[in-house]
């Protein structure tokens, strides 16, 4: 089960490069519906079954914040850099200016 919950860590965090929020809840909500369902008809007792299906829910999502996080990481310091270089660009040879 640990693979499992790995690959949907990674399934979550590529899908968080591209999918709008909104469409990716949607996949999440059905890849929990399908897993319990399954897992429901397979003969794992419904309670265990609805709580993997959760689990591997809150896995996918926290891949995608992992993603989004990172995102805004990597943006924040690179509008940072730009803000830092920014005063030395304006500054102008010529005194009239």
């Amino acid at each position: 089960m640990g693979w499992a919950l790995v690959v949907s860590f990674i399934i979550g965090a590529v899908c968080g490069l591209r999918m709008p929020v909104v469409i990716f809840t949607l996949v999440v909500l059905v890849v929990m519906v399908v897993y319990a369902s399954i897992s429901y008809s397979t003969g794992v007792p419904l309670a265990r079954a609805i709580a993997w299906g959760f689990v591997f829910a809150a896995v996918l999502e926290a891949g995608n914040i992992f993603t989004h996080l990172l995102l805004y990481v990597f943006y924040t310091r690179r509008a940072d850099d730009a803000r830092k270089r920014t005063p030395q660009e304006l500054q102008s040879k010529y005194p009239a200016d």
